[in-house]
C-alpha cells in the first residue's frame, strides 16, 4: 500500500484538485525551492572564494552558467534573481553578447626569453632548443621547449623536423 493510495479520490474542498494532486504539487514546490536554495549557495559560496574580486570576472563564465541552469529548470524571474544575484542579474544584462558570440581571452605578453629566441631566429636564420639553451640557460628544457611551441602557435615560428633534430624558422 503506497503513501498515496486512495487520495485521487479524497477532495478537501468540492471543487478543485484531490488530496493527492496537492501533495505531488507541494512535493515538487518543495523540491523546486531546494533547487534553487542550493544554486543561490553555490553563488554565495564562490563569492566568498573570489573576494576581494568580484566572481562575475571569472575566465570560465560562472554567471552564463548558472543563467542555461535556470533556463534549464524553467525558474520564474524572481527566482532566477536569487540565483544569480543582483551583481550576476547585471554582469549577464551587460554581457548579453558575449553569450552569442564569445570574446575570445587576450593574449599573454610574449615573454622576455621568447623575444631573446625571435630575435636570435632573425638573426641566424633558425634557433634550436640547444641554441635557446645558451640564451637561457637557468631555465629548464621543457620550458624552453614550451615557450618554442607557444611561439609556433602564435604563428612567429615554423617547426621544422622531429625530435632531437627539430629547428625553428621565422614563419612566413
Amino acid at each position: 500500500m503506497s503513501l498515496l493510495e486512495g487520495f485521487e479520490e479524497m477532495r478537501l474542498v468540492k471543487v478543485g484538485p484531490s488530496l493527492k494532486e496537492r501533495l505531488e504539487r507541494w512535493i515538487a514546490e518543495r523540491h523546486h525551492r531546494a533547487v534553487v536554495r542550493r544554486l543561490q549557495s553555490l553563488r554565495e559560496g564562490v563569492e566568498r572564494e573570489m573576494e576581494p574580486e568580484s566572481w562575475t570576472a571569472l575566465e570560465a563564465p560562472m554567471v552564463l552558467l548558472l543563467a542555461d541552469v535556470c533556463d534549464a529548470l524553467s525558474l520564474n524571474e524572481a527566482e532566477r534573481a536569487i540565483v544569480l544575484g543582483q551583481e550576476g542579474a547585471q554582469a549577464l544584462a551587460e554581457n548579453l553578447e558575449t553569450r552569442i558570440h564569445p570574446v575570445p581571452s587576450p593574449r599573454p605578453p610574449m615573454r622576455e626569453r621568447q623575444a631573446k629566441a625571435l630575435a636570435y631566429a632573425r638573426e641566424h636564420g633558425m634557433i634550436d632548443l640547444g641554441a635557446y639553451r645558451t640564451l637561457c640557460p637557468y631555465w629548464s628544457d621543457e620550458t624552453l621547449r614550451l615557450d618554442l611551441a607557444n611561439l609556433v602557435k602564435r604563428g612567429l615560428l615554423t617547426r621544422n623536423g622531429v625530435n632531437k633534430g627539430t629547428h625553428y624558422t621565422l614563419a612566413e
